[in-house]
């Protein structure tokens, strides 16, 4: 029974850790105007030996974007070795330039990358991989998939639970200035 117990504190406790990410991304929203990776249609791929890790393959951008932590906290660096580090951060851009929101079912894998660390590819200046907290509960959306319901199931792609992502489009639009979002979703799947 001891073991039963322990399982079940390990497993609480990994739980927590998830919803604390989530709600912390809920805690407050902060505009920024810094390079950032925008993983918002990002594949990803579980980490070797850590299943709570995936490795996201993000766009490098600049511009406004939002953020959950302070910005000055998300700020991008270059060590002394030339390696550029920055964090995710959410933006508009990728619906702006036509992709769609795809909506999954909780249960299927996902990754929430917001404020997470980045490293910039040194051959691809213009990529970054980010890494990302896997998750597997509540409804999602992703701007990855191409509309493909199928890929819920199979792939990692970088998400955000919906009310989260409804949140952020309506900071961001509000911060902005903008009065319409760019933001379209899939069709419906054929039942």
């Amino acid at each position: 029974m001891r073991g039963f117990d322990v399982r079940v504190a390990f497993a609480l406790a990994g739980l927590m850790a998830v919803c604390a990410s989530i709600a912390s991304a809920r805690a407050e929203n902060y505009l920024c105007q810094q390079q950032f990776a925008l993983c918002t249609s990002a594949p990803c791929i579980p980490q070797p030996g850590n299943p709570k890790v995936a490795m996201c393959m993000c766009a490098v951008e600049d511009g406004p974007n939002l953020a959950t932590q302070p910005c000055d906290t998300l700020k991008p660096s270059t060590d002394a070795n030339g390696i550029r580090s920055l964090y995710s951060q959410f933006a508009l851009k990728q619906f702006a330039s036509g992709l769609k929101t795809l909506k999954c079912p909780s249960g299927t894998p996902w990754t929430w990358c917001l404020n997470k660390p980045c490293t910039v590819d040194p051959a691809d200046p213009t990529k970054a991989i980010c890494a990302c907290d896997i998750v597997r509960t509540g409804e999602w959306i992703t701007a990855g998939g191409n509309c493909d319901a199928g890929t819920c199931k199979t792939a990692y792609w970088s998400g955000a639970p919906v009310s989260d992502f409804n949140d952020g489009i309506d900071f961001l639009l509000k911060s902005t200035n903008r009065s319409e979002s760019p933001v379209t979703y899939c069709p419906a799947p054929a039942k």
